[in-house]
């Protein structure tokens, strides 16, 4: 096994990512950056920093050198113009992934540990059709099952958040897993796919390393 998951295979050509072990180090961050974190915690800081430095480095793939990627009011990453991407953590790795937005008008990623999703959060989160879904799986490995969902939407959120801004909700989006190729299909509510050009589909992909679950989904035209 690999000693950095390999998530460029979670998505198509042209869109280029980076992944990195979260390590107790410091991370060099631009003036610009570093006001989002200047009253955080050491290791809030640490997240936040590798999660730069992947996207920098992701950025160098599409010929962008020494970007500054500041916050934007919304929280939301500041991206070059005409770029798109997503910085995701969890609390042992960090990971980007970025595209030029006449590729793909969006790009979502996330990261989340793999028994992070108890069924208690399933519930609020899952559709009934999920939760079924889930029930049909063998029995150990319902939090694998409630933790992909639970990322896959998070990964939809960053992908369509440039088109739809915060009004797409957790069941706005119902999650079919493909366990046979890895994949997922997504079903959006009729209230966010309509605010979504047409003729643009969702692809999404899911890998599991070290009890780690990464989620990537493009927006394709």
């Amino acid at each position: 096994m690999p000693d950095t998951p390999n998530i460029q295979q979670l998505f198509p050509e042209r869109v280029f990512t980076e992944c990195c072990r979260i390590e107790d180090k410091h991370y060099a961050l631009r003036r610009e950056e570093g006001i989002a974190v200047e009253k955080a915690v050491t290791g809030r800081r640490n997240e936040f920093g590798a999660g730069r430095m992947c996207a920098r480095r992701a950025l160098e793939s599409l010929g962008m050198q020494e970007c500054v990627l500041a916050r934007n009011s919304d929280g939301s990453t500041a991206w070059p113009p005409g770029i798109v991407g997503a910085i995701s953590h969890s609390d042992l790795w960090c990971g980007a992934a970025v595209a030029r937005q006449s590729d793909y008008p969006g790009v979502g990623f996330d990261i989340e540990t793999a028994d992070r999703v108890t069924y208690n959060i399933a519930k609020r989160v899952l559709t009934d059709s999920e939760m079924d879904w889930v029930d049909r799986q063998a029995a150990n490995e319902s939090r694998k099952w409630f933790t992909l969902i639970f990322s896959a939407k998070e990964s939809i959120y960053k992908c369509l958040f440039p088109l739809v801004g915060k009004g797409i909700r957790f069941h706005d989006a119902e999650i079919i897993p493909h366990v046979d190729d890895f994949s997922f299909d997504v079903r959006l509510t009729d209230k966010i796919a309509s605010r979504i050009p047409p003729l643009l589909s969702l692809r999404g992909r899911y890998l599991l390393y070290e009890g780690e679950m990464f989620t990537g989904i493009v927006l394709i035209k």
